[in-house]
């Protein structure tokens, strides 16, 4: 009877830790079986862990790359400007140079240099006044005039642009030098 009762103890012992598990909510096929479960479990979770971080590390890359190509785009854009920075500043050279040869061929104005008239110059003896005696005593004189004859004339800035002259000038709204006409 002693081996029938320890059957039947056993038997019981199974039987409750069925329901027990299943009361408790653990997957599993009871007694023998949950720690089976519990591991399987540990495994799934880590293995969730590992693919999270995995997908952290591949963001981060992702978030690396962009940031390189930002700061590259960045680098690319200062470039051009800078670039186009350098072309307006030879543009203007270039237009300087031309209106500096386009003076240089106008003959000079005479605004620029000093008018003299007579009463500023010092007498010369070109200037000096001929006398003549005739038979009959009568003195005469005569002027010389030399042959340089001084013209005076005065010229304002506004006619020594001719009408039809255009000149070269940035406009901010097309970002380059344009022709216009001077004033």
């Amino acid at each position: 009877m002693s081996k029938f009762l320890a059957v039947l103890i056993s038997i019981a012992v199974v039987t409750s830790s069925f329901t027990s598990s299943a009361q408790a909510g653990v997957r599993g096929m009871g007694l023998f079986f949950g720690g089976m479960a519990a591991a399987g479990m540990l495994a799934h979770a880590a293995e969730e862990r590992r693919r999270q971080e995995a997908y952290e590390r591949m963001r981060e890359r992702q978030m690396m790359a962009a940031r390189e190509r930002e700061r590259q785009r960045a680098y690319a854009a200062a470039a051009a400007k800078r670039e186009r920075a350098r072309q307006i500043a030879l543009q203007q050279q270039k237009a300087a140079q031309i209106a500096a040869a386009e003076a240089a061929q106008q003959p000079a104005a005479t605004a620029d240099t000093p008018t003299l008239k007579k009463a500023d110059r010092l007498p010369s003896t070109a200037d000096t006044p001929a006398t003549t005696t005739t038979a009959a005593g009568q003195t005469t004189t005569i002027e010389k005039s030399g042959p340089d004859k001084i013209e005076t004339s005065s010229t304002t800035p506004a006619e020594t642009v001719a009408a039809g002259q255009t000149c070269r000038r940035y406009s901010a709204a097309t970002d380059s030098v344009i022709d216009t006409p001077c004033q």
